[in-house]
């Protein structure tokens, strides 16, 4: 017991400190252990100490620490003039959660500053409890600043809270600038009131409030909104079409619906994987059930290797449709956009899979892809240009050793060094000629395989 007492004393001596590492250093020790009431509130006042490790020790001892004042000390720092502090005393209150909430809600009847109201409003919202959601709608109906007002609003639809809905789909009228935090909100809360509400305000010309309202309709629409929202396909153009593809998404799979795929559907896939982000493109791939169709092939194709769980997709759909693909890919290549090493992966993979899809191709189509494939034997991007040069040798060595030149003279090493493994198979005059050439390649590696293979091929280099 004495040892345990004199380290605490040793701690709290060191808490005192001038020295700033033997101050945060106890403070960490400290962060876990029962600490008396008069510590913890010397503790807070270090949340405004100049030296920054101090201060993000201290805020660390106040989020961890169990001690049930540190709410209530904290709190008197939300009106600090210095940001940092101000926001550090948000963040403690946030992180304690459910342990801040009886504190807040005591203290924020009796505030009049509406800076620190909304700020403590904000934090209310997202601790996410619905406990407070009377003392918000009071702040609401009474308190007339508009950022106070937003706050409560989002506050409200952060913690779902039902019994606000009537309460706030009035403030729709009552400002523009309030319009899509009410719509956000109500969208959260997703009552049938909240429904009815967006989906009658719908007829707004402003199109980033539509956005919102797309997106919220996504999230709490019916089988009813599913066939309200395919019907203003035709209304709609540009980034409104990805978040519709979305909502729609979003409640064929809830409803288990099907989506037509139509000219305005295939118009609207085509839009969103063109010109999107990859969170509608994944929506649009998901939504692509025909894959006959060329415009939409050369549009996915032109988007593999953008992202992980969007090739997921795309890949297994190509690998269904391989000669559709395989007809269409010297497109792709031949446009040498950034994601040309994803799309000569997919070449590798089909051709591995299924050789014979290659012999289905027509004469024209593989003069295409042979010829799409040797444009980039020169490409700056060392794994295209030898993934290219493998890929030539696998669909038509006859065409691969046309550019056999281009190939050997590659300024990677290694690419030559991988080069000459695809020699070992091959007899003719021409891979003999570039054997030559590698035996007296600068660099000793090549030149010694080059040699190696020259005899096992019973030809001696010169």
């Amino acid at each position: 017991m004495d040892s345990e007492k004199n380290n605490e004393q040793n701690l709290l001596e060191m808490l005192t400190s001038e020295d700033p590492v033997l101050k945060t250093e106890a403070l960490y020790n400290l962060t876990f252990e029962e600490v008396d009431n008069s510590t913890v509130e010397m503790i807070t006042k270090l949340i405004c100490a100049d030296d920054k490790a101090i201060r993000n020790a201290a805020s660390n001892f106040l989020i961890q620490n169990n001690n049930p004042t540190i709410p209530a000390l904290v709190i008197d720092y939300i009106s600090s003039e210095d940001i940092s502090v101000r926001n550090l005393s948000g963040e403690i209150l946030l992180r304690k959660g459910s342990e801040s909430l009886s504190t807040i809600c005591g203290r924020l009847p009796n505030i009049t500053n509406d800076d620190d109201i909304k700020f403590l409003v904000d934090i209310l919202g997202l601790i996410g409890d619905q406990c407070p959601e009377d003392l918000i709608i009071d702040i609401l109906t009474k308190n007339q600043n508009e950022n106070v007002i937003v706050a409560c609003i989002e506050a409200l639809g952060n913690i779902y809270s039902e019994k606000a809905v009537e309460k706030i789909i009035p403030f729709y009228e009552k400002s523009e600038f309030l319009k899509p935090v009410v719509v956000e909100a109500a969208g959260k809360i997703r009552t049938l009131k909240s429904l009815k509400f967006i989906t009658e305000k719908f007829k707004s010309d402003d199109d980033l409030l539509k956005f919102t309202m797309i997106e919220s309709l996504g999230e709490i629409g019916d089988e009813e909104t599913f066939y309200f929202l395919l019907s203003q396909i035709e209304n709609l153009n540009g980034a409104l079409i990805w978040p519709l593809l979305e909502a729609l998404y979003k409640l064929k799979i809830k409803y288990d619906l099907e989506v037509p795929f139509d000219e305005k559907i295939k118009k609207c896939v085509l839009e969103t994987i063109t010109n999107s982000e990859p969170r509608y493109q994944i929506v649009a791939a998901h939504l692509v059930t025909v894959f006959d169709d060329p415009e939409i092939l050369v549009a996915c194709l032109s988007i593999y290797g953008m992202d992980a769980e969007l090739n997921e997709i795309l890949h297994e759909k190509f690998m269904q449709n391989v000669n559709r693909i395989l007809s269409k890919i010297n497109t792709v290549i031949e446009n040498d956009n950034k994601y040309l090493p994803s799309i000569l992966d997919l070449l590798q993979n089909i051709i591995e899979t299924d050789y014979t899809a290659i012999a289905k191709l027509n004469d024209l189509e593989k003069r295409r892809l042979t010829g799409a494939l040797s444009d980039t034997l020169t490409n700056p991007d060392e794994v295209v240009r030898i993934t290219s040069a493998e890929l030539l040798f696998k669909i038509d060595t006859e065409t691969a050793l046309l550019f056999l030149d281009t190939m050997i003279s590659d300024e990677n090493f290694w690419n030559r060094i991988r080069l000459l493994d695809m020699f070992t198979d091959l007899d003719n005059s021409v891979v003999i000629d570039a054997l030559d050439k590698l035996a007296n390649d600068p660099e000793e590696m090549v030149s010694e395989k080059a040699k190696e293979i020259a005899l096992r091929k019973h030809y001696l280099p010169n």
